[in-house]
């Protein structure tokens, strides 16, 4: 399978429609399941989650992270 790196940008209702289900996925402890790109993919509860704030001149960035190896990848 190739490499992906993908940003897609949304709009507000869609961002926060999309926050709302991974944050109820996270605080029931299930796996959060989405699509990117016409990619269907499963975030699973093992997920490492990470909190990013980047400077760079004067734009700012935040982002939400959620990494994790695909099943049968070595760590």
């Amino acid at each position: 399978m190739s490499d992906r790196d993908v940003e897609s940008e949304v709009d507000r209702a869609r961002f926060v429609e999309t926050l709302r289900r991974l944050a109820d996925a996270i605080e029931s402890g299930e796996a959060f399941r989405i699509q990117v790109a016409n990619r269907r993919f499963v975030v699973p509860t093992t997920a490492t989650l990470q909190i990013e704030h980047e400077v760079e001149g004067n734009r700012e960035e935040l982002a939400l992270e959620l990494t994790w190896n695909r099943a049968g990848d070595e760590p």
